[in-house]
């Protein structure tokens, strides 16, 4: 598992309006049994606030959503289907945003 990496999202229920979710913990930190992750969210094309990243994928447009960061267990990623880091500039400027202000 790589930061940035893609993956289904565990929890069956929520996959439609939330398909995926991308890792944002670093692959360097070792000895996690949890990874941070964010929710890339189906529905909406344009980004509401400076924390949302429009995604495209497979000719849909998704949002990384870096407000609904959460922890799962690295088990319960089993589904990888691609890699957003393409985005990482863009993920790396909200996440600033988010916990630095700028």
């Amino acid at each position: 598992m790589r930061q940035f990496d893609l993956y289904e999202n565990p929890v069956s229920a929520m996959r439609e309006a939330v398909p995926l979710v991308v890792v944002l913990s670093s692959h360097h930190a070792t000895g996690l049994t949890e990874a941070i992750v964010a929710p890339v969210l189906r529905g909406r094309t344009l980004p509401v606030s400076a924390f949302e990243i429009p995604l495209n994928r497979d000719e849909d447009i998704l949002l990384i959503s870096m407000t609904g960061m959460t922890a799962v267990r690295e088990t319960d990623l089993r589904h990888r289907v691609g890699s957003a880091i393409a985005y990482e500039d863009a993920i790396r400027r909200a996440l600033d945003r988010l916990f630095t202000g700028f």
